[in-house]
């Protein structure tokens, strides 16, 4: 059971991160209003594309990961970190008044519910030994 929720993360990660790269790559100023983001320079738009490479990859990343996740453990590890990071990153952000508690709302709420599934369903020893026989 636990095998088949990580998997499920693994891969409802991977699709949210494929879709929003996706549209960071090819509508930026859509998504940058569907956050609350409006009237930016154009060159914003170079950026979020830019952040959209990385999203693509890294959704490519966990999708491959899905399939052997005992295997693929540091997927899982990246996975803590970086949900981690963007919590952390979310709160100071909106806490200083950079951004809305709105517009950070989405990051924040997938951040924190994406480390707390990695880190219940982290595969420990015996789950990496038991899977290995």
């Amino acid at each position: 059971m636990k095998d088949s929720l990580l998997r499920n993360v693994l891969l409802l990660d991977a699709a949210v991160l494929l879709l929003l790269g996706a549209g960071f790559i090819f509508v930026p100023g859509k998504i940058l209003q569907l956050f609350h983001f409006q009237n930016l320079p154009a060159g914003v738009h170079y950026m979020v594309a830019l952040w959209g490479c990385v999203f693509l990859t890294l959704g490519f990343g966990y999708f491959m990961a899905a399939a052997n996740p005992y295997r693929n453990v540091i997927w899982v590890q990246v996975g803590i970190a970086r949900g981690s990071l963007e919590t952390v990153v979310g709160i100071l952000y909106a806490a200083s008044g950079m951004v809305s508690w709105s517009q950070a709302a989405f990051g924040l709420v997938a951040a924190v519910c994406i480390t707390v599934s990695y880190a219940i369903l982290y595969p420990r020893k015996t789950d990496i030994t038991r899977a290995a026989v």
